[in-house]
């Protein structure tokens, strides 16, 4: 999905700096001056004992799930810092590596799989899909190279719909949207297509004829909104995304429907809050939103999973 992320997204995701070559200073009219003879150097200092620290610069992100069996799903994945890198823990297991660079996943599981997706940043084939330790590579339509920035994920009655999001590196105000549908087993179901989605994706959900998705809008500078939009199943839009929230803190975005209604979990409120809101019906755009329900404290070090309940449950980082 190509298009304007503006007005729905402020996308601030690259930066790009030159190193700047230091100024030679201008001496003045001062006599010269005969310098005097330096002293001697004082003996090195023995180096310090050796001890491997590691540090992360990069913008880590954790996305939390559970597997059929219940265990805990860790998938972390990185954007900038020296080493991005994209793991994937599951129960006490100890951790896969799945990408060695910049990245942005999702991961759902239903129809007793569980599916994980990556966006990379690869030239011809950008879009990967892990399931049972098996590795599927999406070929991007057309000539392009852009950059991984968001994704979504939902099951469907069929399968599984991933939605993933680039920006193009020279104008991160342009977005392309790509659509795959999965089988069951999370194989691909159709070809990988572009779809006309310009906005900043958080989440989808699977709606009864095509998808209710959650989006951020950014366009305040008061923090972020929720804002949903429908798409039909193809892919098309059916109407401008709404205000679904007040601006403010948030992130880590999980759409929850059953035959009733649509509900939207996330971390947001006044701090690190377990905040749900009704979806189920879009709004205007501008509009008055309802004010989120508050659920609990969210630490930072823990992210929102859902259970097979349809509930929402807290992953630490850490396994226990």
């Amino acid at each position: 999905m190509t298009r304007r992320i503006a007005p729905l997204c402020a996308l601030l995701l690259l930066s790009v700096a030159a190193d700047a070559k230091p100024g030679v200073p201008r001496g003045g009219g001062a006599p010269a001056v005969k310098p005097k003879p330096a002293p001697k150097p004082a003996p090195p200092a023995p180096p310090p004992p050796k001890e491997e620290v590691v540090v992360s610069d990069a913008d880590s992100i954790l996305h939390a799930g559970l597997a059929p069996n219940g265990d805990e799903v860790r998938l972390i994945t990185e954007i900038g810092g020296k080493k991005p890198t994209a793991t994937l823990q599951i129960g006490k297991n100890a951790a896969t590596k799945l990408f060695a660079g910049d990245s942005v996943g999702a991961l759902e599981t239903a129809h007793g799989k569980l599916v994980v997706a990556l966006a990379i940043t690869h030239s011809t084939a950008p879009f990967r899909i892990f399931v049972d330790g098996k590795e599927t590579k999406l070929n991007r339509p057309g000539k392009r190279y852009d950059l991984p920035f968001a994704m979504a994920m939902t099951s469907t009655p069929t399968g599984f719909t991933v939605f993933f999001q680039e920006i193009e590196p020279q104008n991160t105000n342009e977005a392309h949207t790509y659509m795959a549908k999965l089988d069951k087993a999370g194989k691909p179901d159709g070809e990988l297509k572009e779809v006309q989605v310009p906005w900043w994706i958080g989440d989808a959900a699977w709606n009864g004829k095509g998808y209710q998705m959650a989006l951020y809008y950014a366009g305040e500078q008061q923090g972020a909104r929720l804002s949903m939009v429908s798409l039909t199943a193809d892919g098309t839009p059916e109407q401008h995304p709404d205000w679904a929230s007040q601006p403010g803190q948030l992130s880590d975005m999980n759409l929850v429907s059953d035959d009733k209604k649509i509900l939207a979990y996330y971390r947001g409120g006044a701090g690190d809050r377990l905040m749900v809101t009704d979806v189920t019906t879009i709004g205007q755009w501008g509009g008055a939103p309802k004010a989120g329900k508050d659920l609990g404290a969210l630490d930072g070090n823990s992210a929102i999973a859902i259970n097979s309940k349809g509930q929402p449950v807290k992953v630490k980082r850490a396994a226990k």
